[in-house]
């Protein structure tokens, strides 16, 4: 689904369907990544819950604005960005994948403003997408 028809159905209808059209990353293991630009478009609500939450990573074309290439979306809308450096590492992944995939997430630690994914290991991932190009055996006659 294009991220311009998430973001449509969220505003009519307050939420979006089940992504099950893209890859699942919940699974595999991972490290706690800081969003970045985050404080411009979550509320203190959403910022104060620390309950897991679903995000779908993105990669997007690279612009003044946007320096970093993979968005962080919740419900169709945009909340953050992840940092230059991960992105960097991150993208050509992703774009294997299709250029989105599911991933988890949190609030922000006690302190902070900027929310966080459970982004997965990037060997993880790599490995993740040759079981997905790997041909499949058909058992015989």
């Amino acid at each position: 689904m294009p991220a311009w028809w998430e973001q449509l159905l969220h505003i009519t209808t307050g939420h979006v369907r089940r992504h099950d059209d893209l890859p699942d990353l919940r699974q595999l293991p991972t490290r706690p990544v800081a969003l970045e630009r985050t404080h411009y478009v979550v509320n203190d609500r959403e910022r104060d819950s620390q309950a897991p939450r679903t995000y779908v990573l993105r990669t997007e074309r690279r612009t003044r604005r946007s320096r970093t290439g993979i968005a962080v979306t919740s419900n169709g809308r945009g909340v953050g960005h992840l940092p230059g450096d991960i992105a960097d590492a991150m993208w050509p992944l992703l774009d294997r994948l299709g250029g989105a995939a599911v991933v988890n997430g949190t609030g922000p630690k006690k302190g902070s403003i900027r929310l966080r994914i459970d982004l997965p290991l990037p060997e993880s991932i790599s490995t993740f997408i040759r079981t997905l190009e790997a041909p499949s055996v058909k058992p015989g006659p």
